[in-house]
């Protein structure tokens, strides 16, 4: 009987869909991630169940909704007894490593809960040597945080901190290459060395696994980047590969935001050049009373910085590349590259300036709920691209299907069939969730066709908050008509069709294990 196939499964944070050269981006360099598409699927029409980090994971890998694994929200803990697809595979036989950020605990839980993807974790004694279990993985290697706080807790801070003694200061914003600060305070070029960067410890580690893995079982890799989730931070030679002033400016009509719900327009964020919190100070106190994904108007900062996010970010996604190219490289190396499934992915999206705004928030706009999907390996077909619908949550289903296994009932449905060309869609509908934090009237349900996009806020006391857009004439989602008479009909199909799916509305927003 042959051996299962290996898996690498790569995951960044905050990447939209059209990031990348294979996904029609113009200005990205990602020549590796691209090679993956040439050789494998890419999938067209990929949404996530959740705009925010943690329970999009969760959903990666159990299959279920947000309100089914639990981790609803940013802060809180992934369920440890619901499947994950790491544990069908340890059953069938694999070894599975994890290195990267996972978010599936909260990054600061008190030291006492003694989680180990906390930094309190990594000031007690048991912290050392460990490395796993953990949810289905052998062995981990974390980054916790993003940027600067990487260096706060987990095996990569231990790391850079034993090796490298004061280099963490080098992520910091006070010294940056630039010559002066940005007025938008989340921009800056690092001055640590490229080789020291998380994004490279990562890869060479992920790279020595590979070369190290000889015995007869497959094995589960997963590395996942922090980046390019803000800040936006890329070190030399990265950050000057970019011009701002050669970036495409993004997409925004005059007036757009007025027709939707007025939470969207108010600026939550400030520079801090007046002495307001600035993002440093809200990742270092701990407690964030604001909602999750600290949106911003793109009003608040002049073109140039908007430019420079661009710049930026593809020069963010630039490094990660050159990461992939290590990885795939080792997967040369050992000639095992026809035996691996390669998935490559995100969590997902960023505004990144389209409709006035940047970084993410409740509003599921297109840009932070549709992410790219690339598979490439054994028995996938080259250089295809599926348009049909698909989800997160079909992942899991997915992976075990592929290597041959089932695992327990979920939310998803696997993919298999569109890859092998036995169905032409799984889906005809996705849905969506956002669980507030901080807010209880921003609590929304979404559900999005291949012709429209309705959200919905039922705690909200304002008759106009719902989010209805017609792609036939709008595809850019820039034309909010939820008070369109002419479209109250399909709205309220469209409405008794999620709350057959998502039925009800969450309780009052709580806290458990209330952290970022």
């Amino acid at each position: 009987m042959p051996k299962s196939p290996n898996i690498v499964m790569i995951c960044t944070d905050q990447l939209r869909f059209d990031g990348l050269g294979c996904t029609g981006n113009s200005v990205a360099r990602t020549p590796n991630i691209d090679s993956i598409a040439k050789r494998g699927t890419s999938f067209a029409n990929h949404i996530t169940p959740c705009q925010i980090c943690a329970p999009s994971r969760g959903s990666m890998f159990t299959g279920l909704y947000p309100r089914h694994h639990g981790m609803t929200r940013n802060g809180l803990i992934l369920d440890p007894s619901k499947e994950h697809f790491t544990h069908v595979l340890k059953k069938a036989g694999y070894r599975t490593y994890g290195l990267g950020k996972f978010h599936f605990q909260p990054t600061h839980a008190p030291a006492e809960y003694g989680l180990p993807e906390s930094n309190g974790f990594w000031t007690l004694p048991q912290s050392e040597g460990w490395d796993g279990p953990f949810y289905g993985f052998d062995k981990v290697d974390f980054v916790i945080g993003d940027s600067f706080t990487t260096a706060r807790g987990g095996h990569y801070a231990t790391w850079l901190n034993t090796n490298h003694p004061g280099a963490a200061d080098l992520y910091l914003p006070e010294n940056s290459l630039d010559d002066e600060p940005d007025e938008m305070e989340e921009l800056w070029k690092a001055s640590i060395p490229a080789e020291l960067h998380y994004n490279h410890w990562m890869a060479d580690r992920a790279a020595d696994y590979i070369e190290k893995h000889t015995d007869d079982n497959p094995f589960f890799l997963f590395m996942s980047t922090p980046d390019p989730h803000h800040p936006w931070c890329p070190p030399a030679p990265y950050c000057d590969r970019f011009d701002p002033n050669d970036m495409p400016m993004p997409r925004a009509v005059t007036g757009e935001l007025d027709k939707m719900p007025n939470y969207i327009r108010d600026e939550i964020w400030t520079d801090g050049s007046n002495g307001e919190t600035t993002y440093k100070d809200f990742v270092d106190a701990g407690t964030f009373p604001i909602e999750q994904g600290s949106w911003q108007n793109t009003t608040a900062f002049g073109e140039m910085s908007l430019r420079k996010i661009i710049a930026y970010n593809h020069a963010l996604m630039n490094m990660i590349d050159d990461c992939v190219g290590k990885v795939l490289a080792a997967l040369e190396a050992r000639g095992i590259t026809d035996d691996t499934i390669i998935i490559f992915t995100s969590d997902h999206g960023e505004l990144m300036g389209d409709h006035g705004l940047i970084r993410k928030g409740p509003m599921p706009y297109r840009e932070l709920i549709q992410i790219p999907l690339l598979v490439a390996g054994p028995g996938i077909p080259e250089g295809r691209q599926i348009d049909a619908m698909t989800s997160h949550l079909d992942l899991k289903d997915t992976i075990v299907d592929l290597v041959g296994h089932t695992g327990q009932p979920t939310d998803g449905t696997s993919l298999k069939p569109l890859i092998d060309g036995t169905k032409e869609q799984v889906r005809d509908v996705a849905y969506g969730e956002y669980y507030t934090r901080a807010v209880d009237n921003q609590y929304n349900k979404t559900i999005i066709t291949n012709d429209d996009r309705l959200t919905i806020y039922p705690l909200a006391e304002e008759d106009n908050w719902g989010e209805y857009f017609d792609y036939a004439s709008d595809p850019g989602e820039h034309d909010n008509r939820f008070a369109d008479r002419g479209k109250s009909e399909r709205i309220a199909q469209l409405s008794a069709q999620l709350e057959t799916a998502l039925p009800g509305t969450p309780p009052a927003t709580g806290s458990i294990l209330g952290f970022f």
